[in-house]
């Protein structure tokens, strides 16, 4: 390994960076564990608990009570953060190849329609009105970009993107994630990601360069077409075939799980490097595993198993780990805050119960269509960061849009209940 540009070799990790990770991991899988088993208690999905009991670990919380532990555990030290969040992401990566792999395209290509025009309502509106929001909110809340017109379209996207991830752990929590509208979810919700990270990469690029480029936009949704129609057409015959070649040898659990993996990571790969997010990838690779002789293999259930059971939690409990609260002790950053939150659920419901109800969806199923999207979590937190670290967010909008998150992913489950009641 070796220091950015230098080609200087980076010294080893030392016995007490190494300790470091053990204990963050022992620390976050039982406050992840012990906060989803709470939450689902009181009737929440375990991701929010897990998410909440990274908060509590967080500067807000433990930062506060016991400041000298808390730096010890949580050092400010990028090499030592990149550890947890590697294998944290990694995580993400497999519970999203799992929900990808119980897609059923049968059942989206039978909502064609109402896929289409719930995906366009639900972009259209919540980024109109985070744009219109973003004009409108007072200048401590603009970054030190300083530039209003990014800003504002910054927090339409921001409101505008789902959470693949959050939305697949919810409606898996809720038994809805093989039924028609868990699936009709999770294919909007891919192109809600799709189409705001192409959106969000551009902006950062303007904000960095000053140049908007049509370029740039052409070639990440183009490879993004080409990526698709590649796994989703030859990905399956691939993976037979691979199959074949393994079993012909040693074969075996191993040889199934390693070919699944190394797939999915892929996969992954080709959509980070377009400029999207990994997971975007990753649930690409799983609807192809799902179509390939893979999907029967006990592996794949063992896989789904230690997913739910460690990874996934570990990711949501890091995430929320990054969060600070101590902002909101401000009376204009707890009113911005309050209305970032209420404009990202009106409008992500709004627009996607109009366009799943002009798509021919009953007013029950788009309502909670529009549940599901509305719960931003985790990779909310990742796009305020990406604002903060570029300059278009201040210390202010970041905490606003981070509270957002964690708000509107409590919210889907009671919304997504009192869909299911009005749907009986």
């Amino acid at each position: 390994m070796f220091a950015a540009g230098s080609g200087v070799p980076l010294p080893p990790l030392g016995e007490h960076e190494l300790l470091v990770f053990w204990c963050q991991l022992v620390v976050l899988l039982v406050a992840a564990r012990a906060g989803g088993y709470l939450i689902r208690r009181l009737g929440q999905p375990r991701v929010i608990g897990e998410l909440l009991a990274g908060v509590a670990l967080g500067p807000s919380l433990a930062g506060e009570l016991w400041p000298s532990g808390w730096r010890w555990l949580f050092p400010d030290d990028d090499r030592q953060a990149g550890l947890l969040l590697g294998l944290a992401w990694f995580g993400i990566v497999l519970l999203l190849m799992t929900t990808g792999a119980e897609t059923d395209l049968a059942v989206v290509r039978r909502q064609g329609r109402a896929a289409s025009l719930t995906a366009i309502g639900s972009l259209v509106v919540p980024l109109a009105a985070g744009c219109a929001l973003g004009w409108w909110l007072p200048d401590q809340f603009l970054g030190a970009d300083g530039r209003r017109w990014i800003f504002a379209v910054f927090i339409g996207i921001a409101l505008a993107i789902s959470s693949l991830p959050v939305a697949a752990r919810i409606l898996g929590d809720l038994g809805l994630l093989d039924r028609p509208m868990g699936q009709l979810v999770m294919t909007v919700a891919m192109t809600n990601d799709v189409v705001g990270w192409i959106l969000l990469g551009l902006l950062a690029g303007v904000a960095e360069t000053g140049v908007f480029s049509v370029t740039d936009l052409l070639l990440a949704a183009g490879g993004m077409v080409l990526v698709t129609v590649v796994v989703l057409g030859a990905g399956g015959r691939v993976l037979d075939r691979a199959m074949d070649i393994v079993q012909a040898r040693e074969g075996g659990p191993a040889a199934s799980a390693s070919i699944a993996v190394l797939f999915t990571v892929s996969v992954g790969a080709a959509t980070q490097a377009l400029g999207l997010e990994v997971v975007i990838g990753a649930f690409l690779a799983g609807i192809a595993l799902g179509r390939s002789r893979l999907a029967a293999e006990p592996i794949m259930g063992h896989i789904e198993v230690i997913t739910a059971a460690v990874f996934a939690p570990l990711f949501f409990a890091v995430a929320g780990v990054r969060v600070d609260l101590g902002a909101l002790g401000r009376s204009d950053v707890l009113l911005g805050a309050v209305l970032v939150t209420v404009v990202a659920t009106v409008g992500k419901l709004s627009g996607s119960y109009l366009g799943g109800r002009w798509g021919g969806l009953t007013r029950a199923d788009a309502f909670g269509v529009g549940a599901a999207l509305n719960a931003r979590g985790a990779l909310e937190v990742v796009i305020a960061t990406v604002g903060l670290t570029i300059g278009v967010l201040s210390d202010a909008s970041y905490t606003a849009i981070v509270l957002m998150a964690i708000v509107t992913s409590a919210l889907a489950a009671p919304l997504l209940r009192m869909s299911a009641e009005a749907r009986t």
